[in-house]
């Protein structure tokens, strides 16, 4: 009973920071609006900074002018377009949209907004807004905030780790089938932290998401067949994952694969396949496969040399963070 008083308390403190952060009352929404070009707070009929009228939103699909709830060009619902820009990786451009569906009650907007608190970004740093921001969409039934919110936990980055509590929001997010968090569980029982290492289990949480489409799941069961993990190892079976994960869009997958077919690591060395996945993975964000593919390019392997294109992805790699790309780089226009 104590323990349901304290939730009830933290639930009832949570809405109260809320509303005074971003004020969701049904009197204040009637006399103030967030502009949806700039996110700044109006209470006239245009907006006071950049001049647009209230009501205005800008079709995510075709980037069509709309006041009314459907896109009068493509018929995108003005609720898709604003939780399709909220979830845009450009931080700056999702705001507006994320601002707006907080102000309207949207788990999504609510989680959105719980970002920017914890990265200090368009609105000031506020690490108690954030989690509280994370939970409240979370009680909304939004699973995706309550594996952001394990995640914060599980990184220590923005508050102290706490693995308990990694699990304990885990397991909500799993409850509610959200992908991310079924696999997350499966990697702590893989690795027997901070739970007691269950290689079954582990594989039955990937199973569990990869049969929800997570690609990165198909990755973890096509390595549990590879090494024998929780099952007998089956290197062809690990293999068919393994191009699976890559075909759903698993950057790990697809440099794995480029390693394996660029060195013939247990497959017959194919560099070409191993410089097609390489590529796919570098054009889905993988920093090593950018490196790889400089590398390839320098030395001609698998395709003929070209120092311009070896510079060009040697570059790509340094700037999502490789400093050995830049000494790469470095050398590379050097000679």
């Amino acid at each position: 009973m104590i323990q349901l008083m304290r939730k009830f308390v933290f639930l009832i403190l949570a809405a109260i920071l809320l509303l005074s952060a971003v004020s969701f009352s049904a009197g204040e929404s009637s006399s103030r609006w967030f502009c949806m070009f700039c996110a700044s707070e109006n209470s006239g009929p245009s907006c006071m900074v950049c001049g647009k009228i209230r009501g205005v939103w800008v079709c995510a699909s075709c980037g069509v002018e709309n006041l009314t709830d459907t896109c009068r060009s493509c018929g995108m619902s003005r609720e898709s377009s604003l939780k399709s820009q909220a979830e845009d990786s450009n931080l700056l451009v999702a705001y507006p949209a994320a601002r707006t569906l907080a102000d309207e009650g949207y788990a999504e907007g609510i989680m959105a907004l719980g970002r920017y608190y914890a990265f200090g970004l368009m609105l000031p740093r506020d690490t108690a807004m954030a989690l509280s921001c994370y939970q409240m969409a979370g009680t909304m039934g939004y699973a995706p905030a309550w594996t952001a919110l394990a995640r914060e936990y599980d990184r220590g980055v923005i508050v102290s780790r706490n693995y308990d509590k990694a699990m304990e929001y885990y397991r909500k997010a799993a409850d509610l089938n959200d992908p991310v968090a079924l696999w997350s569980l499966g990697t702590f029982y893989e690795e027997g932290f901070p739970v007691r290492k269950d290689p079954e289990k582990a594989l039955e949480y990937y199973r569990q998401a990869a049969d929800l489409g997570y690609a990165d799941s198909w990755m973890s069961i096509a390595y549990c067949y590879d090494q024998g993990i929780g099952v007998e190892p089956d290197p062809g079976l690990a293999m068919e994952y393994y191009e699976k994960a890559a075909s759903l869009g698993s950057h790990l997958a697809c440099d794995y694969l480029g390693y394996r077919y660029m060195t013939g690591d247990r497959v017959p060395a194919d560099p070409a396949r191993g410089i097609e996945y390489y590529r796919k993975a570098a054009e889905l964000g993988n920093s090593r496969s950018m490196f790889a593919l400089g590398y390839a390019y320098e030395h001609g392997e698998g395709v003929e040399a070209d120092p311009a294109e070896a510079a060009r992805w040697y570059e790509q790699a340094a700037l999502a963070g490789r400093e050995d790309a830049l000494e790469a780089l470095e050398a590379l226009t050097q000679e």
